[in-house]
């Protein structure tokens, strides 16, 4: 990593000392920055949007749902599943107990931001993540590739933490809840300067729960502190570290088989689970940062950060499978086969990025540039099983010890992957009138991989770039008309039946859209999309790579063999959030999808065409201590087309809510339900297992705020 620093240091340096001296002059006159500019830093925690631009919801031109801190905890959304179910135009694939897929307008969302860095390496998440230690998650949905680097047409994710404020505050949350869930949350602010100049927020949380699904439970430990201040009068410091302990047992590794050889239906009970009681999957993330901010001049400012991110995973894990399918009758025809890995990745992330405004031809721009330097190292290490192949019992009705924990051969490094993606970025507002404004960004790219799986090289060297251009038009006072346009190109690591790199995937990604601003800070908004993506990855089986179809399939399980398709997606979104009332506040959508393949077959029919989400929060004037809550979550119809027939999900819509009471000025009582309704449905139908979602659950909070 000594490369990386010392180009930190150079490339800063040329930054600073080349700026337009047009620029820098344009807003030097005196101004009185001293302890304001510390909590101003502190509070402009939000993303730059999908333009890295300083712009409002109302001026960028594409989707932005923000779902705040009040909203976080009022709904008990403690894990990102929870919310980015919650999130218009998102759809959530949760295929096993322990890893998650998420899409948004029909394509997987790979980029998960923290302050608004991060490098798009990956298409699930691994565990819980917990949402304690975030002040609130911003999703951006359609093109971005000017925020990450390669333009994907889904969408990124953006976590913002909290940062300490200049009060001192305690705030703590115990809850306990269905399946023995018991958590704790404890949130502390404090200045460490009489002046406030510097101040420290540390927050903790404790869970331990188990599980609807038999044999499941999970421990999560989650740590953050965040230190930040003032350097001089016009240079801020802010330095950090998080800890997620996630530790899993009986965990889903695959799922069950929901359809039968002779085409019928599989109908279990929604406690059914193929995991064995020995089985286990813990993850360990560790983060630090360090932050400097430089407040050149009044409208000009230059932040440097580096991001050092950890993570360990280790698993014994029990997949059950099938050759000739679950038999209808006697419940037979499933196989064993387990697996253990240990694996780790390091990631360290340098961003760099000068933002202001300046003056010319009688109206106000905006120019936004940025270099960012990351790199990758990852490794897996496998254990094969000497025992555990077994065929198994008649299912369902397994206790877990069908098979004993198997004996493991001596590990080996089975992947290897070293990965940078170095990418150069701007863009630059026009103000044509008061009214109308251009946006022209460009983001060039130099991503390398080098690496093995499984003795298959996943070697890559790609150069890229992903051009922006925005159109605003305020056609009237609050009434914003709005396009935006953008390249897609997203590396791939997957094989293809040859056992070569798949390629990128590349397109086109175009939104069209309208927002109306009310005066009581109500956003409302439509928006039409249409993505054109050549080379997308579809997963078509599992392989070994001699070409052979192994009669007990136990040795056909070493790669993920994928193919490239081709899919149009065009849709519309609604959504309204904000203060309807004094009272009322609301975040709802709606979204409408259609996706085909070259031949108009309809494509990733996993994902539902239609879907509306909301959250609706009343705190009646006529009783100021009573709270109110209502979710809701509606989809239509999904299927995945397997051998032995169509699997579908029925339409479904899920409702839940709090009814929250201010005991006194500093603690209040909450009781929060979900899925009242008691709506069995599958957690996913991307394949042809699954498993059923949550049923009706509730918990009791006391909140306490000193």
């Amino acid at each position: 990593m000594k490369s990386t620093s010392v180009a930190v240091f150079a490339v800063t340096s040329v930054i600073v000392s080349t700026l337009p001296q047009t620029i820098l002059a344009a807003d030097t006159e005196p101004s009185y920055i001293e302890e304001i500019i510390i909590k101003a830093i502190r509070d402009d925690r939000q993303s730059r949007g999908a333009t890295g631009l300083d712009l409002s919801n109302y001026e960028t031109p594409q989707s932005l749902t923000i779902l705040d801190a009040e909203s976080l905890v009022d709904f008990a959304l403690d894990d990102i599943n929870s919310v980015l179910q919650m999130t218009t135009g998102v759809n959530v694939d949760a295929t096993e107990t322990d890893r998650t897929y998420y899409n948004s307008r029909g394509f997987d969302i790979t980029s998960m931001h923290v302050d608004s860095s991060g490098i798009p390496f990956g298409t699930l998440i691994v565990g819980d993540l917990d949402t304690a230690i975030y002040e609130k998650v911003e999703v951006i949905r359609g093109s971005n590739g000017l925020i990450t680097g390669l333009g994907n047409p889904s969408g990124t994710v953006n976590y913002v933490r909290k940062r300490p404020s200049n009060e001192f505050d305690i705030n703590t949350i115990m809850t306990i809840g269905r399946w023995n869930d018991n958590r704790i949350v404890a949130d502390v602010s404090t200045p460490l300067t009489e002046s406030g100049r510097w101040a420290m927020r540390l927050v903790g949380v404790h869970q331990d729960k188990n599980s609807w699904l038999d044999h499941y439970s999970n421990k999560r430990k989650v740590g953050s502190i965040v230190v930040d201040g003032q350097l001089g009068d016009t240079v801020t410091l802010a330095m950090g570290y998080t800890y997620q302990d996630n530790d899993s047992d009986g965990v889903l590794w695959g799922a069950a088989p929901i359809i039968y050889t002779d085409g019928t239906r599989a109908n279990f009970d929604v406690s059914t689970s193929t995991a064995m009681n020995w089985t286990y999957w813990n993850t360990l993330t560790e983060t630090a940062f360090v932050e400097v901010g430089w407040q050149i001049a009044d409208n000009w400012d230059f932040t440097s950060t580096l991001t050092q991110t950890d993570y360990e995973e280790n698993s014994e894990l029990f997949y059950a499978y099938w050759n000739t399918g679950l038999e209808a009758d006697t419940g037979l025809g499933l196989f064993g086969y387990p697996g253990k890995y240990d694996g780790t990745q390091e990631t360290l992330i340098w961003d760099a990025a000068l933002q202001g405004s300046f003056k010319a031809w009688g109206q106000q721009h905006q120019l936004n540039l940025g270099l960012s330097l990351a790199d990758s190292e990852s490794g897996t290490m496998d254990s094969a099983a000497l025992t555990g192949f077994d065929e198994m019992p008649a299912f369902p009705g397994w206790q877990g010890n069908e098979v004993l924990r198997p004996t493991w051969d001596e590990p080996f490094a089975a992947a290897q992957d070293d990965m940078s993606l170095n990418r150069l970025y701007g863009s630059l507002l026009l103000s044509l009138t008061e009214r109308l404004k251009i946006i022209l960004g460009m983001s060039m790219v130099e991503h390398e991989n080098k690496g093995v799986s499984w003795g298959v090289s996943t070697d890559s060297d790609e150069d890229g770039g992903s051009p922006y251009l925005g159109l605003t038009w305020e056609l009237f006072d609050t009434v914003n008309l709005y396009a935006s346009y953008s390249d897609i190109y997203q590396p791939q690591y997957y094989l293809n039946d040859s056992l070569q790199p798949l390629g990128s995937a590349e397109g086109k990604s175009y939104e069209f859209g309208l927002k109306k601003q009310f005066n009581n800070n109500l956003l409302a908004s439509v928006a039409i999309f249409r993505t054109e993506q050549n080379n997308l990855q579809e997963f078509v089986e599992y392989s070994d790579g001699d070409g052979v179809d192994d009669t007990d399939f136990s040795d056909d399980f070493n790669y993920s063999i994928y193919r490239g398709i081709n899919v149009e997606a065009d849709g519309v979104e609604l959504e309204v959030a904000g203060n309807v009332s004094d009272d009322l506040r609301v975040q709802a959508g709606y979204t409408y999808l259609k996706m085909e393949d070259p031949n108009g077959d309809e494509a990733r029919t996993f994902i539902p065409r239609r879907s509306f989400k909301v959250l609706a929060a009343w705190n009646p004037s006529w009783q100021a201590k009573l709270g109110l809550g209502l979710s809701f979550r509606w989809q239509d119809d999904v299927h995945f087309d397997s051998a032995f027939g169509r699997i579908s999900q029925d339409s479904y819509a899920v409702m839940g809510g709090y009814v929250s009471y201010e005991i006194s000025d500093s603690m209040s009582l909450s009781l929060n339900l979900d899925n009242i309704n008691n709506e069995k449905y599958l957690s996913s139908v991307k394949y042809e297992q699954s498993y059923y979602a949550e049923p009706r659950s509730y918990s009791l909070s006391i909140n306490w705020d000193y």
